[in-house]
């Protein structure tokens, strides 16, 4: 949260974002270490590698990520990026562990590719798709500055874009003989929804499932889906969902209005999704 206000307010003024983003480039190693798990950084973005170079990404997901993330477990790696979690998730399920990852952006995917490359782990295998409800090829809108915003949706800016391949995880996941997963993170920039309603078999099936997914009611607003919808749709899924806070802990989650009504505009929050034991 600090990094993105940061980012999108401190650092709204276009020259000197410009100057920072330059700065935070110079500044970048090729690659860095998070315990065990090497992530190769994407030189051209100072936003998500900027924050991994500095030490500020997702300080609140990745604890509860590498509580919930054990030995053993199918990791589903939706809008994975560089490949962060899905190195996190490499180490911490072992040889008998799956890691998927999903990412269509093709200079996103190239470097998610050396990640895993730089791991040398045989668990993880890789897709540049867009997970999706129906198969289609969709425009995804390139961020220049934040790899982590691509969207596939249009917006106000005007971004230049690539054709992508997108499909439901549902059928991803039969076809390489998956039926159920154990932990999935989702950050889509609000297309969690059009996800969520390809994946919803493999959910329904998934016994011991947890869930890490951004929420911003505006994104999904924008992707054409409604946030009530949205919190509707995963506990008819079966899920419990808890709101996870800056400082790591968890609260469930009982006034979806008031939710919605503390992350507007740019404002967002992570939920946790669990199946009742």
């Amino acid at each position: 949260m600090l990094a993105e206000f940061v980012y999108c307010y401190l650092l709204r003024p276009w020259p000197l974002r410009q100057i920072t983003n330059w700065t935070i480039r110079q500044l970048l190693p090729k690659e860095l270490q998070f315990g065990e798990a090497t992530v190769v950084l994407n030189p051209h973005d100072p936003v998500v590698s900027g924050a991994l170079r500095f030490g500020v990404y997702e300080k609140a997901e990745t604890r509860f990520f590498e509580t919930a993330c054990r030995d053993g477990m199918t990791f589903l790696d939706v809008g994975a990026n560089i490949g962060y979690y899905t190195a996190l998730a490499a180490r911490a399920v072992g040889p008998n562990g799956r890691v998927i990852a999903i990412e269509p952006d093709p200079d996103s995917y190239r470097y998610l590719e050396q990640t895993i490359a730089a791991n040398a782990v045989g668990n993880v295998q890789s897709f540049a798709v867009a997970a999706s409800d129906t198969p289609a090829t969709l425009p995804l809108y390139i961020s220049a500055d934040n790899r982590g915003d691509n969207r596939l949706y249009a917006t106000s800016e005007d971004r230049p874009q690539v054709e992508v391949k997108a499909r439901p995880l549902d059928a991803l996941l039969q076809e390489n003989k998956i039926n159920s997963v154990d932990l999935v993170k989702i950050d889509v920039q609000g297309y969690e929804p059009k996800v969520i309603a390809g994946l919803s078999k493999t959910i329904t099936a998934s016994p011991n499932l947890t869930l890490l997914t951004e929420f911003w009611p505006q994104g999904i607003a924008e992707a054409g889906g409604d946030a009530n919808e949205f919190l509707q749709t995963l506990r008819e899924l079966g899920l419990t969902l808890y709101e996870l806070r800056p400082d790591g802990s968890l609260a469930e989650l009982t006034d979806d209005a008031d939710l919605i009504a503390r992350h507007q505009g740019r404002r967002y929050t992570n939920l946790i999704g669990r199946k009742p034991e």
